[in-house]
């Protein structure tokens, strides 16, 4: 079956595939409010009604090691600026960032971007919380029931030692059973579960349910199956802040300012009102070897080479809305930068485009294996360039990472890779 794009609304949006296909996304198991897994960050200039204010001033964050340290270690005849240690060009003047809600685009909008300079807190709560949610496909696929979906704490998540483990190996299946067998053997996950027919049928999803997961800690999440079938996919960047957001937050690229009767909700929460402490993990995709195999053309590569892989996602910003005209570079980038063209109904990369459209969605394939740093950025006014996003990840060889940064989370770690 062939997925159009729907709601890739916060840890990854990939899009990968040609006509008609879906957005990477995890629309909400058929049971209660839901929560989202990068919920928008609090405070910050630019905020609409519902923004808590930042957590004060922060500690600068690291900047991507062994990368630029000023504007002149880039190519600034092309107009590359150095940002936490990723040479990026900022989109030209004309765009200027702005945001949609619910993809539909807010002319003269700003985004909240204040996070990076003031982050919400980390909140008072449990330390842990159940969790449930829905593995979508992107693009072309079958229902994903049966995959496996395992949860890593981001600091101890360290699979280097499994970058070459394929060798020469030929076979892309057989390339991913060596890489994934050697990911098993460096340790548990700190929660597995398996996909199962949803409360509610879905014929192109399975939902999954944990009884614990961390709160207050940056997580990696994995999912694989059939390897002649899906492509492994990490997520980075998901984080449990464990207070209490209205149901509505649990819409995905829902506006805070179309919400009057939760103007005073802090927007970097995760845990929905009611949810009674249940955190649902929104976003979680996955990508099928049918997708890997036909996106690359629509973007104007002819493939991803064997042992190289794609880095993909949507933007948000501080309060979880989908950030237009932001553009990116990773420290490491790979042979094809890519962006769409904002259809929610099929979602297309769009040849020219430099910038995100209404959906900020992005992606970078033909991604070298190994350490990787993602940086965006975006205009406001002449001369302002804002951050408006900073991962560092590990790209595994023939794998997709998923990144679906909302601003700055109110946790900061280091990666042991």
């Amino acid at each position: 079956m062939i997925k159009r794009f729907g709601a890739l609304a916060s840890v990854l949006a990939l899009a990968l595939a040609g006509c008609g296909e879906k957005e990477l996304s995890a629309g909400g198991p058929d049971a209660g409010p839901v929560v989202d897994a990068s919920a928008g960050g609090a405070g910050g200039e630019g905020g609409g009604a519902g923004g808590a204010g930042g957590g004060g001033e922060a500690p600068p964050q690291t900047p991507y090691p062994g990368g630029c340290a000023a504007d002149t270690d880039c190519d600034q005849a092309t107009g590359y600026r150095c940002r936490l240690g990723v040479c990026v060009a900022p989109p030209g003047v004309a765009q200027q960032l702005a945001y949609s809600c619910q993809d539909m685009p807010r002319p003269q909008s700003r985004p909240s971007l204040g996070c990076f300079d003031a982050p919400p807190p980390l909140a008072e709560g449990p330390a842990e919380v159940a969790a449930r949610g829905k593995v979508e496909y992107f693009g072309d696929g079958n229902q994903t029931v049966g995959l496996t979906v395992r949860f890593y704490r981001y600091k101890d998540f360290d699979p280097s030692p499994c970058v070459d483990v394929a060798g020469r190996e030929p076979d892309v299946a057989a390339r991913r059973a060596l890489t994934e067998a050697c990911v098993d053997g460096l340790g548990a996950p700190i929660a597995e579960t398996v996909t199962v027919e949803c409360d509610v049928p879905d014929p192109e999803s399975g939902c999954y349910t944990v009884p614990a997961l961390p709160t207050g800690e940056r997580l990696v999440v994995r999912i694989t199956g059939d390897l002649d079938e899906w492509v492994p996919t990490y997520h980075y960047g998901v984080l449990i802040n464990p207070c209490t957001v209205p149901v509505v937050r649990a819409e995905s690229g829902a506006c805070p300012e179309d919400f009057p009767e939760a103007s005073d909700a802090d927007w970097a929460c995760d845990l929905t009102a009611d949810a009674g402490g249940d955190y649902y993990l929104r976003n979680l995709s996955v990508i099928s070897q049918a997708t890997w195999t036909s996106f690359p053309p629509t973007a104007g590569l002819p493939r991803i080479n064997l042992g190289n892989g794609a880095v993909a996602g949507r933007f948000f910003d501080c309060e979880g809305r989908s950030v237009i005209n932001a553009t990116f570079a990773l420290a490491h980038p790979g042979a094809v930068r890519t962006f769409f063209n904002g259809n929610p109904d099929d979602l297309l990369p769009q040849p020219g485009l430099t910038y995100t459209n209404t959906r900020g969605t992005y992606a970078s394939l033909d991604t070298p294996p190994g350490p990787n740093g993602l940086v965006a950025v975006g205009r406001r006014g002449s001369d302002d360039v804002l951050t408006v996003a900073y991962e560092r990840f590990f790209l595994l060889p023939d794998t997709i990472t998923l990144l679906n940064p909302t601003g700055r989370r109110p946790l900061e770690e280091e990666p042991p890779f």
